[in-house]
């Protein structure tokens, strides 16, 4: 689009307030998309007047959905079929858990538990199955790795990753899985592996260059993409792997580094929602959106360490913790362009 007026830079600062104050926004289910500060991080955004059609921005819809039975923070989501499944993570009393809760569009219910207690495991279906991997335990990160299929209800181990790890993204692509980032202990995995169910072995691939925790993993076409982590300061990166050259790019910056966030791709839209800062001292309240330019709006309840999952065409969020570290809550929300 051709501008043809100057740009000018518009700083507006928001506290704490701009979530409450959307009444008509929280009463109708819908926040409009700002450019501005949200909380204490401030964003200088620029705006144009043009002769020409203005580009058409995306409008985010956020609402509430079902609670969780119980607080959970820092466990995992996977969709298979018509079902959202949130599997282990930490109590409020922060314990590992082995529970698994199944939602039907309707309501949730117990599924069947966990072999082992875990927290910041990995989730992804494949074929109908949902796989969980890694995490840590109280003996610190495993590498073992489950298959749940839901017909059965019962839970099977299969081959377990090479390198142990927790806080790592587990994204589901071309009939396998890719296990992407996390830390061992102290130390940051930089290996990809990936998994073939078919043969159940895993298979390691190009490290990533910019190793890092608490990242959130998503497809983007034919890339998978992982934004935000820890390395251990707060990343701002998006970086992506091309699973058929096996190479790594950058792909994006985003305006607020973030760890624990979620992220997926809606309607084209590239979306990454809440998170904290590495130092677990102040929560990412907005939700950033690049759709050839970025752009962020307030978060429904923002938080971190939520288990995240696309569902019926949506971004779901549940759990997480809605104060920096430990803060568990069963809330869920949702969030669609």
């Amino acid at each position: 689009m051709t501008r043809t007026a100057r740009f000018v830079v518009v700083v507006v600062v928001l506290g704490a307030s701009l979530f409450g104050c959307s009444s008509s926004s929280k009463s109708s289910g819908r926040t409009s998309t700002t450019s501005s500060s949200v909380g204490r991080h401030r964003v200088a955004s620029t705006e144009t007047t043009s002769t020409a059609p203005k580009e058409k921005t995306p409008t985010l819809n956020q609402r509430m959905e079902p609670s969780i039975p119980v607080a959970r923070q820092e466990g995992a989501a996977a969709v298979a079929g018509a079902h959202l499944y949130v599997v282990g993570g930490y109590d409020s009393a922060r314990n590992s858990t082995n529970d698994v809760f199944v939602f039907d569009g309707t309501r949730w219910q117990p599924g069947p538990p966990l072999p082992i207690a875990l927290n910041h495991p990995g989730a992804a279906a494949l074929g109908g199955r949902i796989y969980v991997v890694g995490g840590f335990t109280g003996g610190g990160a495993t590498g073992r790795a489950f298959v749940l299929k839901p017909r059965t209800g019962a839970w099977r181990e299969v081959a377990p990753l090479h390198r142990p790890r927790g806080a790592l993204a587990l994204v589901a692509f071309a009939r396998h899985l890719y296990a992407i980032g996390g830390r061992d202990n102290s130390d940051q995995v930089a290996m990809v592996e990936v998994y073939d169910p078919r043969s159940n072995t895993w298979t390691d691939l190009s490290p990533m260059s910019d190793a890092r925790n608490h990242l959130a993993g998503y497809v983007d076409g034919r890339d998978i993409c992982v934004a935000g982590g820890r390395t251990p300061v707060t990343s701002s990166r998006i970086d992506c792997f091309d699973p058929a050259t096996g190479r790594w790019r950058r792909r994006a910056t985003l305006p607020i580094g973030t760890s624990g966030a979620a992220a997926a791709v809606l309607r084209g839209t590239t979306v990454v929602a809440g998170g904290e800062s590495a130092g677990e001292t102040t929560i990412v309240d907005a939700v950033q959106m690049l759709d050839g330019k970025w752009q962020h709006t307030a978060m429904f309840v923002p938080r971190h360490g939520t288990a995240f999952a696309r569902y019926q065409g949506r971004l779901w969020l549940c759990g997480g913790a809605t104060a920096p570290g430990y803060a568990a809550v069963a809330t869920c929300t949702s969030l669609g362009l």
